[in-house]
Order: C-alpha cells, then sequence, then structure tokens
C-alpha cells in the first residue's frame, strides 16, 4: 500500500499475521459420508439393488419359504450399507422392508397387511435392517482407519529406515523427494542454514520454495506458509525441522494436483516425518563436528610428538656436535689420531640429524602433497646395493649377508624413494637389533609379485604392536635411549603403498624381526640380446 502528503512518496510493506487463513476441506470418508458420485448416484444403485434382490426373490420362493428368503433382503442392506454408505443403507433397508410388504406378503400387490402380526415382523425387520447397515458402516469406517493407520506407520517406518543409513545431506533430500513427496501429493524442498544461519536450498529440491518465508519459519520455530495462520499467501507449507538441540533446517511442501491433505492423522504423519528428517540431519551435525574434533585431536597429538622429537632426538645430536667441536677447538691437547676420530663422530651425528629432519619433512610432505613416483625398471640387487653403500656407516659392525639370485625379473619403481625405504629399514634394524646382530636381505618372485625381506636376529619385535610400528612417531619401545622418532616405518609404508605394494612386520623364527616387502611386477620391457656378428 502507498500512502503519504502529495509531493511526498512513501511505501509501506506490510506482513499480514495472525489471521485464519482459508482451510482445506477434510475429505470425508466414504463410509459416514457421501460416497463418490453423490447421493444420488448412491440412491439409484441402491435401489437397482434392491430391485435384483426382488426378482431373485420370486424366483427363490418356489423351493424356499418366506422366513428363508427374508435373509436375501438383508444380505442386500450389508451390501449396499459397505459399498454405499449409511444414507444408502438405510435407504436400502426401508425399500427391502417395502418391497418385501408390497411382492410377497398377503394380499400381494398392495401395502395392505391382512395379519397385525406382520406389522411386528417388518418393525422388527427394518431395526435389524438398520442395525446391521449401521455395524456395517462401522465396520468399513474402522476398517478403513486401521488401514490409514498402517500406511501411516509403514511410511514412518520406512522413512526412518531410510534416514538411518543416510550419512550426507544429499542423501536425506533424495529421501524426502523418494518418500514424503508422493506421500503427500507435494513437491519437496529442503532448506538447511548456512554458516551465518541463513537458508539455503539443497540442490536437488528445486527452484519452487521462497527463501523469506522459509527464513520465517526458521527464526521462529512455527509452520508458516500454506494453510497456517503466518504468512498463508505462500504457495507452499514451510515446516521448521526441530531437533532436540536446535532447529535444523525447514521442509517445504508445495501441492501439486491437489490440497495438501491437512487432517489430525495427515498432520500428526507430517510432524513425526519433519521430526525423523531434524533428527538425522541433527546426526550428521554431530558426526561431522565429532570428526572435526577428532582432526583436531590428531593435530594437536602429532603436534606434541613433534616438539617431543624437537626437543629430544633433535637436541642430542645437536649437542654431541657442540661438544666435539668444541674439543677441537683447542687441537694442542687432542693427537692427530684422536681428531680424526672427533671429526667422523661429528659427520655421523650430522648425517644422523640429516636422515632425521629429511624423514620428518619427507613425510610432512607426503601426508599433504602425496607421493610423485618417478618410476623406472631397475634389477633390486642394483637398488639394493646403492642402499648397502649409504648405509655403510650404519651398518658398521653388522654382518651383512645377501640372498639375491641372479635371474629376479625387472621392477618398475622409483630408485631414489624406494631406496629411502632400504635405508630406514637398515637404519631400523641397526638401532633396535643389537650392535652384534646380523642382518640378512634376500628377495624372490612369484605370482605375479616380487618380495624382498629385510631380517636381523636381534631381540625380535615388542609383541602385539607389529602393525602399530608402521604408525608415524610410533616406536617399540616407548621410553628408550636410542635416538629416533618413529618415522622411518611411517615413511616406508607410504613410498610402498604409492608403488602399489605392501610392507608388513612378524617375527622371525627362532628369534629376530622380518620386514617383508611385495612389489607387483607387471610386465618388463623385452631385452634383446645381441647377435654376434
Amino acid at each position: 500500500m502507498t500512502q503519504g502528503r502529495p509531493g511526498i512518496g512513501r511505501t509501506i510493506a506490510m506482513v499480514l499475521l495472525g489471521v485464519d487463513p482459508p482451510r482445506h476441506p477434510i475429505p470425508a470418508s466414504r463410509a459416514g459420508g457421501p460416497p463418490a458420485g453423490g447421493y444420488a448416484r448412491a440412491f439409484a444403485l441402491a435401489t437397482l439393488a434392491c430391485g435384483l434382490t426382488t426378482f431373485a426373490a420370486s424366483g427363490l420362493l418356489r423351493v424356499f419359504d418366506l422366513s428363508n428368503v427374508v435373509m436375501l433382503f438383508l444380505l442386500t442392506v450389508v451390501f449396499v450399507a459397505l459399498r454405499l454408505g449409511r444414507v444408502a443403507g438405510a435407504w436400502a433397508s426401508l425399500l427391502c422392508v417395502g418391497l418385501l410388504d408390497f411382492f410377497f406378503v398377503e394380499p400381494r400387490l398392495s401395502f395392505a397387511v391382512s395379519d397385525t402380526q406382520y406389522i411386528f415382523t417388518f418393525g422388527l425387520m427394518l431395526a435389524v435392517a438398520l442395525v446391521i447397515s449401521q455395524l456395517a458402516v462401522r465396520l468399513r469406517s474402522e476398517a478403513e482407519v486401521a488401514t490409514a493407520g498402517e500406511r501411516r506407520a509403514s511410511a514412518v517406518a520406512r522413512l526412518a529406515r531410510d534416514l538411518s543409513g543416510a550419512s550426507r545431506v544429499e542423501q536425506i533430500a533424495a529421501i524426502c523427494r523418494a518418500t514424503i513427496a508422493p506421500l503427500f501429493g507435494a513437491r519437496v524442498a529442503l532448506l538447511l542454514p548456512d554458516g551465518s544461519e541463513r537458508l539455503v536450498a539443497t540442490p536437488e529440491s528445486g527452484d519452487f520454495a521462497d527463501a523469506s518465508v522459509a527464513q520465517w519459519a526458521y527464526d521462529h520455530v512455527r509452520p508458516a506458509g500454506l494453510g497456517t495462520p503466518a504468512l498463508h499467501g505462500a504457495e507452499a507449507l514451510y515446516l521448521p525441522l526441530k531437533a532436540p538441540m536446535a532447529p535444523r533446517g525447514v521442509l517445504a511442501l508445495r501441492p501439486v494436483a491437489g490440497p495438501l491433505p491437512d487432517g489430525p492423522d495427515d498432520r500428526r504423519l507430517l510432524d513425526a516425518c519433519c521430526s525423523s528428517i531434524a533428527l538425522a540431519l541433527e546426526r550428521i551435525h554431530f558426526v561431522a563436528v565429532a570428526q572435526d574434533t577428532l582432526l583436531r585431536m590428531e593435530g594437536e597429538r602429532l603436534r606434541n610428538a613433534v616438539l617431543a622429537a624437537v626437543s629430544h632426538d633433535l637436541k642430542t645430536p645437536l649437542t654431541a656436535i657442540r661438544g666435539l667441536a668444541e674439543t677441537l677447538e683447542h687441537p694442542g691437547s687432542v693427537p692427530v689420531a684422536e681428531q680424526r676420530e672427533l671429526a667422523s663422530a661429528i659427520r655421523q651425528q650430522a648425517e644422523a640429524l640429516q636422515r632425521l629432519v629429511t624423514n620428518l619433512l619427507d613425510l610432512a610432505r607426503m601426508q599433504s602433497e602425496g607421493v610423485h613416483l618417478n618410476k623406472e625398471w631397475h634389477l633390486v640387487s642394483e637398488v639394493v646395493g646403492s642402499a648397502l653403500a649409504r648405509s655403510a656407516t650404519i651398518l658398521g659392525p653388522h654382518p651383512v649377508r645377501t640372498a639375491l639370485p641372479a635371474d629376479l625379473p625387472l621392477v618398475e619403481l622409483d630408485a631414489v624413494l624406494f631406496e629411502r625405504v632400504l635405508v630406514n629399514l637398515f637404519d631400523n634394524a641397526a638401532k633396535y637389533a643389537g650392535p652384534a646382530a646380523a642382518i640378512m636381505i634376500r628377495a624372490g618372485a612369484s605370482g605375479g609379485w616380487m618380495e624382498l625381506f629385510v631380517e636381523d636376529d636381534g631381540p625380535g619385535l615388542p609383541a602385539g604392536r607389529a602393525e602399530s610400528l608402521f604408525e608415524p612417531f610410533a616406536r617399540g619401545d616407548r621410553e628408550s635411549a636410542i635416538t629416533g622418532v618413529g618415522l622411518g616405518l611411517a615413511l616406508c609404508r607410504s613410498i610402498v603403498a604409492a608403488h602399489g605394494g605392501t610392507i608388513r612386520a612378524a617375527p622371525r623364527l627362532p628369534r629376530g624381526a622380518s620386514f617383508a616387502i611385495r612389489l607387483p611386477l607387471g610386465r618388463p620391457p623385452v631385452i634383446e640380446s645381441e647377435t654376434p656378428a
């Protein structure tokens, strides 16, 4: 509406609340109200049924007595009441008594009664017919109510079953379209709040929902739109999805072919559906909150582990390097031979520090960016030999034995990264197997797989913790004087998994530990042999 003084225009937007809107009529049951087609059609069908019964009774009187034929009229009354309703049943009762009197009671073809006892019989028959017709109507009404209740219970159970397996909002929207839409004969839209509590329709819901009406229903936690006192001019019904903790959105229903069912039972069914959807949305919300909390806890745990590694395992080699360097600052007090040993010790500590920092950075990069491979065909023996050469200082006094057959096939792998795997396994064996333990490397190919084993005869693996050793920052001895932060085996698993293989740890009999690597062989290229001239 527009109002104001001359020369000054002013527009006022008005929202009307609290006015009783026009309600859709509650569809009457056929059992208690007018049947399909109206009363005229019902009376015509009832009259036709009574006429056919009279014609059949005239033939049966040649065989049966009149008292037996009367039951045929009562059966007709029951049939008419069940099929056409209460009013048609009463009409059939009156008509059957009248036809019976007119055609079959002396004097025939007249409503006159020759014996007063017939008046009592006709009255009693009329009362019985009326009672039977009303009982038949009530029976049908109760059957319809039971059928409708069973339909509603089945719909709620089916909706609850489907929603219990939903893990995403898109699945809930699809369930609403598949279950609620055909149940109420309406289009369904699901509107959910974003981070700023503004409702946004899911992509699958369509474009008929009015966001402003839905927002009002969400903010006030009250139904709005079609058939409600609030904003009843809208073309759809907007129902807030009220969960125990907070409203989780709005369900919009727009009728398609006719008005929405608004009977008490239908409204209770719709409220039950909304409650089930709200509970499913709240469950998904708290699952997301729990997952986010777990991620935060895991991040905090990893951060604490990194800080512990930096404070302990990086501090130890740095302290050693500093002490050795301070000793070398006074060359006159240290013999030449010992100076070489000190320099070698400094180099070993620096290499250990470099390996630790490299493992930490590589694992962080692989977890964030993935493993990028530069795969080529290699002989396993060459990669093992290169890794042993790099690990000569680490292995030191440990006797090393290899069993690598000369006929091993080529394997497609990233030689640099796979060499890192072997170096970490050698370093792990040298640390935990003991200074005098022997290290064995053997390999074999069978069934399309290359298997490589790194074994030692040390004290073995901690009982029941073989699989957990491959987790980041996991160590065999939680409180140990051995340096390291538990990144080597986690890095090995990431690299081997990127090659499509597996790595596992197992006890070695009679004692020791065994680390087995399985890599797919693939189809190596054919190597052509030279033909002698």
